[in-house]
């Protein structure tokens, strides 16, 4: 027998459990410490009241993880995760989790609903499909482990003038895209950095909001880009770019891992300039959306 209860009525060991059993043998290794799994609930604002859990015989044997937030004055929903454990695979517990989600939303006057899918995950987009949701963009993810060259992405940077801020700065932006992929959203990303380039009268033409990690010994690991635009006006696009680009990545002579995070492949001058300076495409997902 299975009942779903909300993710506020369980244990906190009970939705742990459901999710690691959950991706048991995923395409990727999304394996949770209690406190990484209590890290990714804040930093995505993950609502306990909006997120489920199903049970069989009082054991969690599934999870979909859901948040909203008010964007563009309307109520927006992601769906951080649908899981179910391999023995329970099949059995129609995955399309249960999905129909009172998208009953909650209802219920919480939600307008969009939004999700990312590995593009290789066929069974899930078929599932997300027969509930309405459609394609809406194809999200890249690329890296690069070892030291650049110089100028990795290109001789020709113009200097513009470069001002440090912090995330919630850049939804002030005329140009800034609010509609992004959830994770790439600066709510997402309170604990990141953002520069926003100036032209020579001081105003905005450009953005990039990235995160650095570092060691115990203060060292930077990796820096992940998780936004890089430009005010569609400028005929220097690429060149806002590259120095934004420059910015972030250098110093290149360091080792270290450069990332992006759910690069929208419409994004084409950033992909040029990656793939340009010897970035690889890690994996591949769908953003799909559905209208409430």
């Amino acid at each position: 027998m299975y009942n779903i209860k909300r993710l506020s009525e369980c244990s906190l060991e009970d939705a742990l459990q459901a999710w690691n059993n959950g991706f048991t043998g995923y395409m990727l290794d999304v394996q949770l410490t209690m406190e990484s799994f209590l890290k990714r609930l804040v930093t995505e604002q993950t609502s306990p009241k909006l997120s489920l859990i199903a049970y069989h015989d009082n054991q969690p044997i599934g999870i979909v993880l859901n948040g909203t937030r008010n964007i563009d004055g309307k109520k927006v929903a992601w769906i951080g995760g649908i899981a179910v454990a391999p023995t329970f695979r099949g059995q129609g517990i995955g399309d249960q989790l999905l129909r009172e989600t998208l009953s909650i939303y209802q219920s919480e006057d939600v307008k969009i609903s939004t999700l990312e899918v590995l593009i290789d995950n066929e069974k899930a987009i078929q599932l997300y499909k027969r509930h309405g949701y459609v394609s809406v963009d194809r999200l890249q993810f690329y890296v690069h482990k070892d030291a650049l060259d110089s100028s990795p992405f290109g001789d020709k940077c113009i200097k513009y003038e470069m001002k440090k801020a912090v995330p919630s700065e850049v939804r002030k932006l005329s140009f800034y895209k609010s509609m992004l992929p959830w994770q790439t959203q600066w709510d997402s990303v309170r604990e990141g950095e953002v520069l926003i380039a100036l032209d020579q009268e001081k105003e905005p033409i450009g953005y990039v909001i990235y995160k650095r990690n570092f060691n115990e010994q203060g060292v930077c690991t990796s820096t992940v880009l998780y936004q890089c635009e430009v005010s569609p006006e400028r005929e220097d696009y690429k060149e806002i770019t590259t120095c934004l680009l420059t910015q972030i990545y250098s110093p290149f002579d360091h080792k270290m891992k450069r990332m992006t995070m759910n690069l929208s492949v419409n994004n084409r001058v950033v992909l040029s300039l990656l793939k340009q300076a010897g970035f690889k495409m890690r994996l591949e997902q769908v953003y799909m959306g559905k209208m409430m």
